[in-house]
This record gives structure tokens, sequence and C-alpha cells, in this order.
């Protein structure tokens, strides 16, 4: 008896399209780092204050609002100083392969 054939798995929730990847990588890791540096830099200067949550939530707000932009803006250079400091070609064709093709290609020719 043959099993019954699985159904692929659909991701659950809304995805956001692959070529927002430029823009979300960014825009991520300077929310995270706004988060630690933010609660950081509050409990270095007022200390263990009572309204501790309230100044490091406003200070988060306007962290992340000069981080995120930034980030974004300043990504594209720092790829490029990242290549030049590692070595790598600039647009070589390696680093241009679309997520996956990779893959097929690998599985086609182990059939």
């Amino acid at each position: 008896m043959n099993p019954a054939p699985q159904a692929k798995a659909r991701p659950a929730g809304r995805r956001f399209d692959p070529k927002y990847t430029p823009l979300l990588v960014p825009a991520i890791m300077a929310i995270a780092m706004s988060f630690v540096m933010s609660l950081v830099q509050t409990i270095a200067r007022p200390g263990f204050a009572p309204n501790l949550a309230s100044a490091w939530l406003t200070s988060f707000a306007i962290g992340a609002a000069v981080a995120i932009p930034t980030a974004i803006l300043v990504a594209p250079s720092a790829r490029r100083l990242a290549g030049h400091l590692t070595g790598t070609p600039r647009n070589s064709p390696g680093n241009r392969q679309q997520a996956g093709s990779g893959e097929r290609s690998q599985a086609k020719g182990s059939l």
C-alpha cells in the first residue's frame, strides 16, 4: 500500500516578497540594535529609575527612527567595503545567483 501523498505545507501568515530582502535585513538589524543600545544607554544614564520603561521606549523610538533609514542607506556601501576588504569580486556570477537555483541544478544532476 502506498501512503497518501503529503501536501506542501504553506507558511502561516503573510510573507514579504524576496525582492524586499535588501531593505528588510538592514531594517531588522537597525531595530534590534536600537532596542538593545537604547536600553543600555537608558540604564547607564538615569539608572534603574521608576520611569525606566517609559524612558527606554522613548529612546528606542527616536533611535529606531534614525537607525532604520541610516542602515538602509549605508548597507550598499558597507557591502562594497566588506567585499573590498575581503577580496570578494563585486559582480561575480556566484554572488548574483538566485536563491534555490543551485539546489535545483544539483538535484537534477543527481537524478
